[in-house]
This record gives structure tokens, sequence and C-alpha cells, in this order.
């Protein structure tokens, strides 16, 4: 299973789980909120100048050192934290975005025909009829 699959089955059951947990948590009231904002904005003017006399990090030793990370641990924590049974649609949903789009990745559905029984528009007397005349016996 792909990284990238695994993560969209994570993020199907987070959602599936996010109305649970809403009502419990308390609201921050809206000084803090303020407050947080404005230490965020000062902190990120203060990062912008003191830029100036740093070298820039290479783009890819930023990625190979968070390429190295495992997140094994915490989707098994969260997997196993999460005994919450999930419904049965998102089950479904995982489940479908986890098949190959191939054909011969997809169940086959199993189409039964209905086979009539095969009938002419002739009669046996027709039959007898043609046979006289066409072979005169």
């Amino acid at each position: 299973m792909s990284a990238a699959l695994l993560r969209r089955g994570l993020e199907l059951l987070a959602k599936s789980e996010a109305p649970q947990a809403a009502p419990n948590q308390a609201k921050p009231s809206r000084a803090s909120v303020k407050r947080a904002r404005k230490a965020k904005a000062t902190q990120t003017r203060k990062l912008r100048n003191s830029a100036k006399g740093k070298v820039p990090k290479s783009a890819l030793a930023e990625f190979q050192k968070r390429e190295c990370q495992d997140h094994l641990k915490t989707n098994l924590k969260f997997m196993t934290c999460a005994r919450i049974t999930v419904a049965e649609a998102v089950t479904r949903q995982i489940l479908l975005q986890n098949r190959g789009r191939k054909a011969c990745d997809r169940p086959v559905a199993k189409m039964k025909k209905n086979k009539k029984a095969e009938s002419t528009v002739f009669t046996e007397e027709d039959f007898q009829k043609f046979q006289q005349e066409y072979f005169g016996s």
C-alpha cells in the first residue's frame, strides 16, 4: 500500500472522528487568539529581518532530512486509540480508494442473462409444407 493511499485512509478516519471530538474541546477566548496572532506576526517579522547574513539551506538537504522520518509509530498509535467503530460508508470509501484503477484490479460483476427458450416462428406444419414444395417428397 502506498503512502498516499494510507494518508488518504487516515484522513477519512479523521473526518469521521472530527464531529465527536469537537464538542468536548473548550473554545479559546478571543483575547488569547488575538495575542497568539500578534505574537506569531512579530515572530515572522523577526525571522524575516534576521536572515540577512545567513546562507540559505539547500532544498535537497531539507528534503532528505524530512524523508527519513518514520511515521509508523504515530500512525499505529492513532489507529489503536481510535477503537470507535467507523461508519460502513467510510469503510467502503477507504476500500474503494485502495483498489486499483485498472480493469484487472476491479472485481468482476456477475451478470446473469436470462436465456429464453429458443422458439421459432414456424410451426411443424410449415416445415412439412416447405419440405413437400422444395424436395417434392
